[in-house]
């Protein structure tokens, strides 16, 4: 995998000096307002989402949740290092105020740091990846940069923005430099007699020097889509009540969420009758489908999920022309793990909604195969992170941090995503914590 370039030249650079774009403020104060008239919940995470009209409005991911499932547990509680695989564990844990990416061993051991300081700004890091000399190129939500590139002591090389857009989720960073990313702007949607203000998601493909060489809209993308209308229907509807209703107390211009992309990586082979090298593989969570998508043509050449999935989150492509997913089941409170084989659209593997297989995270997660083929899952919601062997036997556990003083006591922090690094990935890096490769 390339790197950055250290003579990338980033685009719309200004300097640093507030956490938040003043639009980003609005939006995140609009969000939070949403979340408290349609929920009713705490920024914590629902059990469920029974009303189909709240899981299309545009609502922030959780930062921490009540630990009644597992109090008091921190850290590695699981670890059988005969059938484990071995390696570091990086991990991004969404919190506002203590945004951080972090490097641990297997026994919980914190490793290294990246931290938010008041060069880079971030207010929130979704996606890390790492690099072999310690530096990471991130992806990051409700702030300025969108995407950006930190060395080992976390300070910025290079930023990325696209005037007018917000990156979000995930980017996958190509192995010719550059990256595929995904941005969202609000759009209006003239629906029947109505206006929707919707938030509509981008494919983008940056180049190494921060141009963008390529955007397209999911919204013109599924225009036709079934699902994607019915969703138009019900945020529709949700509106049509909204303004029939006297009170005050409801936010009459909600933003909805019919798409909700979260995730794409590159096609690196072919797959032969399905996709040359290249294509785009997409998640799109509110549409309940995983697509791949063809970026010359523009055109969708596959997809899956429709009626079978719930809220799914992180497919990548696995060998043997297999994509690899966590299937939320947001609806039903119970998530799983699925591998699929692309050809056949079956379902070869999966782990969960079984009997003592039982999980669940209601949005956010991802999965990782290693190398002696475990799972590695990230069960967001829970803060939760565990290790399984294709038998469904759980030999790694792992639990982010409670919080121990403050307005949030006796909360755990979530985990957006994990993933496991071999302990030789990373070459003559000085980890701030002091420990050396073993």
């Amino acid at each position: 995998m390339g790197k950055p370039s250290n003579k990338i030249k980033p685009v719309n650079l200004s300097p640093i000096k507030e956490p938040m774009r003043l639009h980003s403020f609005l939006s995140f104060a609009l969000i939070l307002l949403l979340t408290t008239l349609f929920s009713n919940q705490s920024y914590c995470a629902p059990e469920s989402i029974e009303d189909p009209t709240e899981s299309l409005l545009s609502l922030p991911y959780i930062e921490y949740v009540k630990i009644e499932d597992a109090p008091k547990k921190t850290g590695t509680t699981i670890y059988n290092k005969n059938k484990a695989s071995p390696g570091y564990n990086l991990y991004t844990s969404d919190t506002n105020k203590d945004v951080f990416v972090n490097l641990i061993d297997m026994d919980g051991t914190l490793i290294h740091r990246w931290a938010r300081n008041q060069q880079n700004g971030s207010l929130r890091w979704k996606q890390a990846t790492p690099f072999p000399d310690g530096s990471l190129f991130l992806s990051s939500e409700w702030t300025m940069p969108d995407w950006q590139w930190l060395d080992e002591n976390s300070h910025s090389r290079a930023i990325y923005n696209i005037p007018g857009q917000k990156a979000h989720h995930s980017a996958y960073w190509l192995k010719t430099g550059g990256f595929l990313g995904l941005v969202e702007n609000k759009i209006t949607v003239p629906f029947h007699d109505l206006i929707l203000r919707v938030q509509d998601n981008s494919l983008v493909h940056i180049s190494a020097e921060g141009r963008p060489l390529k955007t397209i809209p999911l919204s013109k993308l599924f225009e036709k889509d079934p699902g994607y209308q019915k969703n138009l229907e019900t945020s529709y509807k949700t509106l049509k009540n909204l303004l029939g209703e006297p009170t005050k107390t409801k936010k009459k211009n909600p933003l909805f969420d019919p798409l909700h992309a979260n995730h794409i990586e590159r096609l690196e082979r072919d797959i032969p009758g399905v996709a040359k090298e290249g294509a785009w593989l997409i998640t799109v969570r509110n549409l309940n489908k995983i697509i791949i998508f063809d970026p010359e043509k523009e055109e969708i050449l596959w997809q899956w999920g429709d009626n079978i999935i719930d809220w799914p989150h992180h497919a990548s492509f696995l060998k043997g022309d297999q994509i690899l997913l966590l299937d939320n089941g947001t609806h039903t409170k119970s998530s799983r793990v699925i591998i699929l084989d692309i050809k056949t659209k079956k379902i070869v593997w999966q782990y969960g909604q079984q009997p003592g297989q039982k999980f669940f995270t209601f949005n956010g997660g991802s999965a990782q195969q290693l190398p002696n083929g475990n799972i590695l899952i990230a069960e967001c919601s829970k803060g939760r992170a565990f290790e399984i062997t294709l038998s469904g036997e759980i030999v790694w556990e792992w639990y982010n941090d409670l919080f121990t003083k403050g307005k949030h006591k006796e909360k755990r922090r979530v985990l957006y995503r994990i993933e496991r690094i071999p302990y030789d990935f990373f070459k003559g890096v000085k980890f701030n914590y002091g420990k050396v490769n073993p």
